[in-house]
């Protein structure tokens, strides 16, 4: 059971990573995510439970919690009057411990940890659907 679980998380890192457009580097963020995500879920072979709620004894999930990993989000900053007043970032998954979310600045290379953060999972699901149809055209050409 535990190879099938290893084998499981690590197919959902695979899409995780690919989806993002994400290297390889990213795969221990892409795990934990994942390892979240399962937790949360129902599951079939607990009845429609979760691990979680299994282990636990209550029913403690935020659906809202959930978001596209490796898509784009914007956190609140407060530096000065004349700053921006969000910064772009990748999402990278949820904190343990802590309510917030982990995120990756692109400028700095750092993750920080953030609560106000609002998501635009929709640009990087364009981008994802937007390389599927130029990649179906060029096998259709072939």
């Amino acid at each position: 059971m535990a190879e099938h679980m290893n084998r499981t998380l690590l197919e959902k890192v695979w899409c995780m990573l690919s989806n993002a457009g994400l290297g390889k580097e990213f795969w221990a963020e892409a795990i934990t995510y994942a390892c979240h995500l399962i937790n949360r879920l129902p599951s079939a072979a607990i009845d429609g439970k979760t691990p979680f709620e299994k282990w636990y004894l209550k029913h403690v999930v935020d659906y809202d919690s959930f978001h596209v990993f490796g898509s784009i989000a914007y956190y609140h900053v407060t530096e000065s009057k004349l700053d921006p007043r969000a910064k772009k970032t990748i999402f990278m998954g949820i904190t343990s411990g802590v309510k917030g979310y982990r995120l990756r600045c692109p400028m700095t290379k750092k993750v920080i940890c953030n609560r106000e953060v609002t998501f635009d999972e929709s640009a990087m699901v364009n981008k994802v659907t937007e390389d599927t149809k130029q990649n179906e055209g060029v096998s259709k050409q072939v």
